[in-house]
């Protein structure tokens, strides 16, 4: 009585379902990139304020004149904004 060769069966089952890949579809590996320089603290820093610049927005009530500098979140923009002392919307 012979052996059967499980693994030798399961791997030609697989290839049959799978499919077997060429090495020739692949091509040539991609050559590696040049490592990224990091970026300085004080090019990040420089970065972070001004993209808070950016969503820092002065709020002016017409009705009782009060001021105020908020910082909103970019979906906030353009929002409405109502004052914080007499409730009336602001500009």
């Amino acid at each position: 009585m012979s052996r059967i060769d499980h693994s030798k069966l399961n791997s030609c089952d697989r290839m049959r379902r799978q499919g077997v890949d060429q090495i020739d579809d692949f091509g040539l590996p991609p050559i590696p990139a040049a490592p990224k320089r990091r970026p300085s603290k004080s090019q990040m820093r420089a970065e972070a304020a001004e993209a808070v610049a950016k969503i820092t927005r002065i709020v002016r009530c017409a009705g009782c004149g009060h001021s105020a500098s908020i910082a909103l979140p970019p979906s906030k923009l353009n929002a409405r904004l109502r004052c914080s002392k007499c409730g009336e919307i602001a500009k």
